[in-house]
């Protein structure tokens, strides 16, 4: 069934792709160019290497977790494009990337965020954790989390939201994962990781007292293992060869928590931290907050979509 709605989805060119890197605003540097979805029958050997592992346990010890703090106040500073203490501008990717080392684990916890969602109008956010795809010369990336998206609707129906997980090796296609077997929903709890072990990668996912799900993949190109990620994504829709980052629906805001990577809190190597901005680069979209509990904490803020 993931397979006939993942063919379908993808010959009607609306494949949500999560980019395998942060595509920089236009302003003041030439933009990354959006990665291509990957043909039909790419997809359909993916499948073929989905090997899920029953009952496997995501993490391990009692995930420790940010808390998810109110919109900003009104008083709030807010960060500006381009001159915000050093951040990165990206217009699809707000977070934290790890760099400077060669990294063999990633972890996270974070609380499912609710999307509100407009009437009749398509948006979308992802959450994850991965390894690779932050250097502008690393073209692959290993990532799982889950979506808080709002869908359009069909007809007189009007849409709303929508929550599921999900795991990519990018720039295979993204597996989203049975919603009948690992249902999501707002408030809970997710822990997820990503472990390298030489050419194949364990991506594990824990909704917490409800269901883990494990999966051992190889990547379609040698992973560089460089950069370790937390982030939170406005994913790209692809027709043919030509790759639009889609609104980013409204989470209010997100704690990631328990952020580790190679057994190391984020603050223990080179840190890049991103805003999300639009695609002229003028408008910050989401931004995280500074580094807590240890340099293995930080929330997400959402402003604009």
């Amino acid at each position: 069934m993931v397979a006939i709605v993942l063919l379908e989805r993808m010959q009607r060119g609306i494949e949500p792709h999560r980019d395998g890197r942060p595509m920089k605003a236009s302003r003041g540097a030439s933009a990354l160019p959006a990665r291509i979805a990957a043909a039909v029958g790419s997809a359909i050997l993916g499948l073929a290497l989905l090997f899920p592992i029953s009952g496997a346990t995501a993490g391990s010890g009692t995930p420790q977790f940010a808390p998810k703090l109110p919109a900003p106040p009104s008083n709030m500073p807010l960060p500006t494009a381009g001159v915000d203490g050093g951040a990165q501008d990206s217009i699809n990717w707000a977070g934290y990337a790890a760099t400077g080392s060669t990294f063999t684990s990633v972890t996270g916890v974070w609380t499912v965020p609710s999307a509100h969602c407009p009437a009749n109008k398509s948006q979308q956010a992802a959450f994850w954790v991965g390894i690779d795809g932050y250097s502008a010369s690393d073209p692959t990336v290993q990532q799982i989390g889950t979506d808080s998206d709002c869908t359009k609707g069909k007809g007189k129906r009007a849409g709303g939201p929508s929550y599921y997980a999900w795991f990519q090796m990018f720039p295979s296609p993204n597996f989203p994962l049975p919603q009948s077997s690992y249902p999501v929903a707002p408030g809970e709890s997710i822990t997820a990781s990503v472990s390298a072990y030489g050419p194949d990668d364990l991506l594990r996912i824990t909704d917490i007292g409800k269901w883990s799900f494990s999966t051992v993949q190889k990547s379609s190109i040698t992973p560089s293992n460089s950069s370790a990620e937390w982030i939170t994504e406005a994913p790209s829709s692809c027709r043919g060869s030509k790759c639009t980052v889609l609104p980013l629906s409204d989470f209010g805001s997100l704690g990631f928590g328990g952020a580790t990577a190679n057994g190391k809190a984020v603050s223990s190597f080179t840190v890049e931290r991103l805003n999300m901005t639009n695609k002229s680069g003028k408008q910050v979209k989401a931004f995280p907050s500074s580094l807590t509990v240890g340099g293995t904490a930080f929330s997400v803020y959402w402003l604009h979509d």
